[in-house]
């Protein structure tokens, strides 16, 4: 019996050495459109996994079509191709800035603002070429049968992609808006290990899976390993670190400490359109609504704190007579109100103005504030204004905080404050959490792009600086979303988008004395051993080519 289940695999091995290799002859997977085709599919299927399409699962595929597509091209070709496939990416994911348009008066305001929406998804699809040019170069010298050198392959992309992103959020002020862990923040069981290596972590192993995908995918198409269609050790490689995430996380959800300390808090949602902040008319109405709105979230008990978003008042709290009548009547009762408003500071060079939130007690009582440190290009300053200013409706430009500040809380714990879209930036939150705060409080205003994807977006990011720091977050919005969101990234959703109301919600801070992460005590050091380990694959695989190139020339034959 043995003898014979020998001699059938001797003949089954002769049959599959006889079968020949398939090979990508078809006029069809020839065409010159293929490559382009593939790119503007992983730009796609990118953003068909973020909040506005909802599909995150997709992304541990989206970037195969592009590598299929760049695979063994030149330099030139796969440059362009990432460029478009970054392109569709961004033109997808941030459609919402397309709203602009509607928030400034004038085709050449409305014009300038398309321009600027264009303008940033291409600088944004730049930081795809990098990775474009690895997967092609890295294809040619490692791609194959070989186990070893496909692994390589893999950390390479890995490394050059976080790298990349990396450097995105940090270059000209920073634009860290929809990396690819960031599609994931539903999922907490799989996010966790962001208190590691922060989003980024994340984002490292959905790379690392695509390109597990597309070398299994290419042994297929390129005459390798063709006869025995099996899951080959690449692709289990690839879903090895998802699996150990899950695993992780799992473990960490099921045995979390339990907090008994809580800050009850009431956050207060006026749902004012953009343009009516802008109206003067408009002014007293916008009052009239926060104390309804407030005094009525007064008169529950046991409320530690009343919230209001970003700029909530229409002028300068602290020296518009109105607007500092109207915090002195809600805080009569004596709960604290932290106040998003616009302030000014007069010096002898002038006045600077700035994004602030100031915590008030009774009768109106300054005990604390906050000037929002990372303000936003276009928005809160013109960089290079002699030439830029005459294309934004911005007239003034407002002034940068300096550094995080803990604002106490008499009796409960105390917090920082992050306004506006500040919490999509990372060292913020770690750098509060260091000084020393036990909650952080987001601001902000996203009536400037509701109804859109942003909101939801928004949240999907402050979601990962509460689980990098182990510290829970709550959101106060205009429009939305407005909620707590605790250590382990878990939201609690208190209203709808574009709902006025308000409510209140339990939080706990991070306990005094507490260990901090890791990520909280080195910070982005995951992405900055990537950003060396891409920059040293990318020198590598320049080196080699060129090196082929020369000996090429010098031997023609």
């Amino acid at each position: 019996m043995i003898g014979s289940f020998k001699e059938m695999d001797k003949k089954r091995r002769a049959l599959d050495a006889s079968r020949p290799a398939f090979k990508l002859d078809h006029p069809v997977l020839q065409s010159p459109l293929l490559p382009i085709l593939g790119s503007i599919l992983s730009g796609v299927l990118l953003a068909l996994a973020f909040p506005g399409f909802g599909n995150p699962t997709v992304i541990f595929v989206a970037l195969v079509p592009l590598m299929l597509a760049v695979q063994s091209s030149s330099v030139k070709k796969a440059s362009w191709l990432g460029l478009l496939s970054g392109f569709v990416f961004f033109m997808m994911s941030l459609s919402w800035l397309g709203n602009l348009t509607g928030r400034v008066e004038g085709i050449g305001l409305q014009l300038s603002a398309l321009l600027g929406f264009a303008v940033l998804a291409l600088y944004c699809a730049l930081y795809f070429i990098p990775f474009s040019i690895t997967v092609a170069l890295g294809t040619k010298k490692w791609a194959g049968d070989n186990l070893r050198k496909n692994v390589r392959f893999m950390f390479a992309v890995t490394m050059v992609w976080v790298g990349s992103e990396y450097l995105r959020g940090l270059l000209f002020t920073g634009f860290p808006w929809n990396p690819l862990g960031v599609s994931q923040y539903s999922n907490p069981a799989i996010i966790q290990i962001a208190e590691w290596g922060g989003v980024s972590a994340i984002t490292a192993y959905i790379v690392w899976m695509n390109a597990g995908v597309f070398l299994t995918l290419r042994q297929y198409t390129h005459g390798n390993r063709t006869k025995s269609y099996k899951p080959h050790f690449e692709l289990m490689l690839g879903i090895v670190p998802v699996a150990l995430s899950v695993a992780n996380g799992m473990n960490v959800l099921f045995n979390r400490p339990q907090f008994f300390e809580g800050v009850t808090v009431a956050l207060v949602q006026p749902n004012i359109e953009q343009a009516a902040k802008w109206d003067s008319a408009m002014d007293q109405d916008i009052r009239t609504r926060l104390e309804e709105l407030t005094s009525a979230a007064s008169r529950l008990n046991e409320v530690d704190l009343i919230i209001w978003p970003e700029t909530a008042v229409p002028d300068f709290v602290r020296t518009s007579r109105s607007s500092y009548e109207l915090v002195k009547r809600v805080t009569e009762s004596g709960i604290p109100l932290l106040a998003g408003s616009m302030d000014v500071q007069y010096h002898e060079q002038g006045r600077t103005y700035y994004n602030s939130s100031i915590l008030f007690g009774k009768d109106g009582e300054e005990l604390g504030k906050y000037n929002k440190q990372h303000l936003v290009p276009f928005g809160e300053y013109v960089p290079f204004p002699g030439l830029m200013r005459k294309f934004t409706p911005i007239a003034v430009d407002f002034g940068h905080g300096e550094g995080s500040t803990v604002i106490p809380l008499e009796g409960k714990a105390s917090f920082s404050v992050l306004i506006c879209f500040e919490d999509i930036v990372a060292s913020l939150a770690r750098n509060a959490t260091l000084a020393g705060a036990r909650w952080l409080v987001n601001q902000t205003n996203d009536a400037w792009f509701d109804p859109s994807a942003q909101s939801e977006q928004h949240i999907a990011h402050a979601v990962f600086r509460c689980i990098e720091n182990r510290i829970p977050m709550v959101r106060c919005c205009n429009t939305g979303v407005t909620g707590i969101i605790d250590a382990y990234g878990n939201i609690d959703r208190k209203l709808d988008p574009r709902m006025k109301g308000f409510t209140t919600g339990v939080l706990a801070p991070r306990p005094d004395g507490m260990e901090q992460t890791f990520y909280t005590r080195h910070g982005n050091l995951f992405e900055k051993v990537s950003l060396l380990a891409g920059a040293t694959v990318l020198f590598v695989l320049r080196s080699s080519t060129r090196k082929r190139r020369t000996k090429k020339d010098e031997d023609p034959s």
